[in-house]
């Protein structure tokens, strides 16, 4: 019993009114005083709670990618804070978001992660829905007196797009109009790219021990490049003095470098007629607040979106999508393995920062730890320091 209680993580049970007081010290300070987010922001299970109400329920939350359904009927399916959500292709071309849960006793309705259907049929009691979400079979519900079909739809949740990408959130009144939040990124540094053209070659899931701020933490600073992804990313070289942290905002925040080489992965397709100069060959790695990550290159990009399994664990979907220049290179012959070379170099590159990921979490479990501080392309994290303490109330 005393071995199990000194190993317990002493910011598990930390209070919430200490945990508030700490991230709102932390996000006071001047990025050049400032020191790395208070560890019980990751293990505390109140502000956890805390976490889910402000940001997962209030938010906007990446999904996917629009090319991933590109027809009627086509559609996702993802989890936002414990809510089974739906996104599914109508047939005038808009997406339409759902909780997807039947509307007679909630049982999950769509089971697959992503598909095509006319129709959704429970399999619980085979009440069955059109892609519009409106109820077209309730068998013996004419049993009941008075039942109205029209009166039992799956419930709809907001959606929005920006650059390719789909958002819903479960917000009853959106606190914000996700383009016009974004619209500077666009406008100054990623809408050159013109991501929505890129199409998506695939869409994985992993779990890691870890809380999904760590991943966050670990994917807004390129600090660590050279020394942890030596069998990926660092073969850019790209030098740390070369790095431009972006400007402060409230919704997003970025950093960009140029690679040396003009040529080859990371560098724009000859045929690449929309960037010029320095962009044939720039990395922009940006968060759109709270967890949508996205490392963008001219010749492809990769996007995570992370949600909490608790204080400890984390579910990440991932996707890489590549410009339609870059595909038509590929041979229908040579796909599948040309695809598996991507895959493979994901998977190392995913490797590199599950290690890192993982040694944050458990490093910031200690109830003793130094003051900690920055560097200079770290200032991505002291923005999701301020950002986070906003949304939270600190």
């Amino acid at each position: 019993m005393l071995a199990r209680e000194m190993q317990r993580n002493p910011h598990t049970n930390a209070p919430l009114a200490k945990v508030l007081e700490d991230l709102r010290a932390a996000a006071v300070m001047p990025f050049g005083d400032a020191c790395p987010i208070p560890a019980a922001v990751n293990h505390s299970l109140e502000f956890l709670d805390l976490e889910r109400r402000a940001v997962f329920e209030r938010e906007w939350i990446c999904i996917g990618r629009e090319d991933e359904i590109p027809a009627q009927g086509d559609f996702l399916t993802h989890d936002i804070a414990g809510v089974p959500v739906l996104v599914v292709r109508q047939q005038d071309g808009e997406i339409r978001a759902f909780v997807n849960a039947c509307a007679h006793r909630f049982a999950c309705l769509v089971a697959d992660a992503s598909g095509s259907r006319k129709r959704f049929t429970c399999r619980y009691h085979a009440w069955t829905y059109d892609n519009a979400g409106e109820l077209l079979r309730a068998p013996y519900m004419e049993m009941r007196d008075g039942f109205d079909p029209s009166r039992h739809r799956l419930r709809a949740l907001h959606v929005s797009t920006w650059e390719g990408f789909i958002y819903v959130t479960l917000a009853q009144d959106p606190v914000k109009h996700l383009p016009e939040a974004l619209a500077p990124l666009r406008e100054q540094v990623v809408g050159r790219y013109d991501m929505a053209c890129y199409r998506t070659v695939m869409r994985e899931t992993m779990e890691w021990d870890a809380n999904w701020k760590n991943l966050v933490e670990n994917f807004t600073e390129s600090y660590h490049v050279p020394i942890a992804h030596g069998q990926t990313f660092a073969r850019h070289n790209k030098p740390l003095q070369d790095y431009v942290c972006g400007e402060d905002r409230d919704d997003y925040c970025y950093h960009r470098a140029p690679q040396a080489s003009a040529s080859g992965r990371g560098a724009a397709h000859p045929r690449n007629d929309r960037l010029d100069g320095a962009w044939r060959r720039m990395m922009v790695d940006f968060c759109v607040f709270p967890n949508h990550l996205v490392t963008l290159m001219p010749d492809y990009l990769w996007y995570i979106s992370v949600q909490p399994l608790g204080t400890d664990k984390m579910r990440a979907t991932w996707g890489l999508a590549v410009p339609p220049e870059v595909l038509a290179d590929v041979a229908e012959e040579n796909y599948d393995s040309w695809l598996a070379d991507f895959r493979n170099y994901m998977d190392v590159a995913n490797g590199e920062d599950r290690e890192l990921v993982e040694a944050l979490h458990r490093g910031t479990s200690s109830a003793l730890l130094p003051t900690g501080t920055y560097h200079p392309i770290e200032r991505n994290l002291w923005q999701f320091t301020n950002y986070l303490a906003r949304v939270c109330g600190a």
